[in-house]
């Protein structure tokens, strides 16, 4: 394991200090909060509600919220990226990682909201796993979108080896870029221009000087050497979903967070 080399404490300024005297004797650091715009709150097992500024450090069997107004960046020992949108809830339920042998495990719960998933060490390994009420989210090697809300989950795969959803027992998976799993198995496949407002919301429109907007990783069709693109074959979707699916049934689970992707 590395080596956490510790500053004396006088050194510490008087907020941090207080977080860290606030927190369990034994509670195990497995990241860093990386942004958080405006806040987001934390509640580690056995301590208070505190907020998770820039640079705090995450505890295993932390939850993680963000406001209607809030949204962060989380990482991870292994690299491991979390993005939360507004209203978002997450519990980081299991992060054991050995960075010599680069084994472990990463699993979290999604109770409400929406989020950026991109692997890191672990997820190349084995599946990384996220639980919401509905489904399991088994992510091998990728980015993906995961959106809870209401008693439905929406996965989204936009890049790397293999995205999985269990429901009930039953696995459907798709390596298909832009391809979503739900309860009810594989839909087809986002636009991507679809997926890009998607990024925006969990991400935030992009400040001046840092470019035109988030990528997407999403191409029109899948090049040919390309695996199976889903469980049951489908080819390149033109349509975001069916007809009777639109872009505002994901906005409103996120609440007052999709008035920031600007335009219709």
């Amino acid at each position: 394991m590395g080596v956490l080399r510790m500053r004396p404490l006088f050194r510490l300024a008087p907020a941090v200090l207080a977080i860290a005297l606030a927190l369990p004797a034994n509670a195990q650091q497995i990241g860093t909060v990386a942004s958080s715009e405006p806040t987001l709150r934390g509640t580690p097992p056995g301590a208070a509600t505190r907020t998770l500024a820039l640079g705090t450090g995450l505890i295993a069997d932390e939850t993680v919220a963000s406001s209607a107004s809030g949204r962060g960046q989380l990482l991870f020992l292994d690299q491991t990226t979390l993005s939360l949108a507004p209203n978002t809830t997450i519990v980081l339920d299991r992060f054991v990682y050995d960075p010599a042998s680069g084994a472990g495990q990463i699993g979290l719960s999604l109770t409400q909201g929406a989020l950026r998933f991109i692997g890191g060490t672990l997820s190349r390994q084995q599946e990384a796993v996220i639980t919401t009420p509905t489904a399991a989210i088994g992510i091998r090697g990728s980015t993906a979108l995961v959106l809870h809300h209401n008693g439905r989950t929406y996965a989204i795969f936009v890049a790397g080896r293999r995205m999985c959803i269990i429901v009930d027992g039953t696995r459907t998976c798709t390596s298909r870029q832009g391809g979503v799993l739900s309860e009810d198995g594989y839909l087809g496949a986002v636009s991507p221009e679809f997926l890009s407002r998607l990024l925006v919301l969990i991400d935030g429109l992009p400040r001046p000087g840092t470019g035109t907007g988030p990528g997407t990783g999403v191409n029109t069709p899948n090049p040919s050497e390309r695996g199976p693109v889903s469980t049951i074959g489908e080819e390149f979707d033109p349509q975001i979903f069916e007809d009777d699916f639109t872009i505002d049934t994901i906005f409103e689970f996120l609440g007052s967070g999709g008035g920031d992707t600007g335009g219709g």
